[in-house]
């Protein structure tokens, strides 16, 4: 009978888990990228009630209106500053420093809730705000009129967030130019975007895009990416912090 010998079985190493980045401190972000500045940046979607999400299938980009008078009347009550882009711009462009404790309130795409339930609140604590807008569906049900945006222009900057939210990074350069110049053209026509200032759809950042909107005359752009460092040579793809429902003191303010 034929003997079979054991065969010699090589072990398999162990994977070895890469650690995790040590985040970066502020001076060595200022080294790197500055001159920087701690500036939160608060990103909203929707404001409305919670029976109008549920209703709408909208709960996940929803923060609701009582909680957001909450985080808001939070904010005056600890004494933040809410500063402007033209704070922002100003700190990067001349060196102008920003006052502390402050934070920049930004709302991503212009839908309809931001002028029945937001607009109002920010008005009543004297707060200004910018708004994200997709131009192309300005005029749309559920998304705010330009009668509206120019009835709220002055206390709300209202800036390019692409002509149809169309992802940069799966566009062609064509397209890419055509979604940031569209949406350029239509907010300058009405004196709006002043200075003129970008967020990408879904943070979807692209170095073409980014050479583009300089071109254009752009200040600053925002991505999506987690952080509250604003840094002058990282200024067209700056961070936020997405808020949701829960109270502002949970996100360290």
């Amino acid at each position: 009978m034929k003997q079979f010998s054991e065969s010699k079985v090589t072990p398999v190493p162990s994977p070895t888990l890469a650690p995790t980045p040590k985040p970066l401190t502020f001076a060595e972000m200022n080294a790197l990228y500055g001159p920087c500045v701690h500036l939160p940046v608060l990103m909203y979607h929707h404001i409305q009630s919670h029976d109008a999400a549920v209703a709408d299938k909208q709960t996940s980009l929803t923060v609701y209106t009582d909680v957001f008078q909450s985080q808001m009347q939070y904010l005056k009550s600890k004494g933040y500053n809410i500063a402007t882009m033209n704070d922002l711009v100003n700190f990067f462009d001349a060196g102008t420093g920003v006052p502390g404790n402050s934070v920049l309130l930004t709302f991503d795409d212009g839908y309809q809730d931001f002028y029945t339930d937001a607009y109002p609140i920010l008005q009543s604590l004297g707060f200004r705000s910018t708004m994200f807008t997709i131009t192309g569906l300005v005029n749309n049900p559920d998304y705010l009129t330009w009668d509206q945006v120019g009835s709220m222009n002055g206390s709300v900057l209202f800036t390019n967030h692409t002509w149809s939210h169309k992802s940069l990074p799966l566009a062609s350069v064509s397209d890419q130019q055509n979604e940031i110049s569209l949406a350029d053209t239509q907010l300058s026509e009405r004196g709006l975007n002043s200075p003129k200032t970008f967020a990408y759809p879904n943070g979807g950042y692209t170095g073409l895009a980014a050479s583009y909107l300089q071109s254009l005359g752009y200040k600053i752009a925002f991505g999506t990416i987690p952080g509250s460092v604003l840094c002058k040579k990282q200024r067209f793809d700056l961070p936020r912090l997405r808020i949701g429902n829960a109270p502002l003191s949970d996100y360290g303010f």
